[in-house]
């Protein structure tokens, strides 16, 4: 769901990709019901495997709960764990709440962005 809003929220300014220390094969189908309401289409493509190569080439990485630092404790890069629980079983209501929640983190994360390369 992050990765669809910074998608949709940063343009071509940033690309987002959804991975993980144990990715999942297909996004979980109320996360995909949730973010249609909020006009946005999650694929039905499996999470990719976060490497530490992949992770070495990112201006950031964002762990939903806490697992990337644990799988990958020596990243150079920055690292935010926004303590997101994983959504299974989760009612949908509350998965409603968690996607609202991921927007404005998401519209943070691009407005610090946005100002790291103003001044760079």
């Amino acid at each position: 769901m992050a990765a669809a809003y910074l998608d949709h929220l940063a343009g071509e300014r940033y690309e987002a990709l959804s991975a993980g220390p144990a990715p999942a094969d297909h996004p979980d189908p109320e996360a995909v019901t949730t973010m249609a309401e909020a006009g946005l289409v999650l694929g039905d493509e499996p999470g990719t495997l976060l490497t530490p190569k992949l992770a070495a080439s990112a201006l950031r990485v964002i762990g939903m709960g806490g697992a990337v630092e644990q799988a990958l404790p020596a990243l150079a890069v920055p690292v935010e764990d926004w303590g997101i629980p994983d959504l299974k079983g989760v009612p949908p209501a509350e998965v409603k709440v968690i996607r609202d929640i991921l927007r404005r983190l998401v519209e943070r994360l691009v407005a610090r962005l946005d100002a790291e390369a103003a001044v760079r």
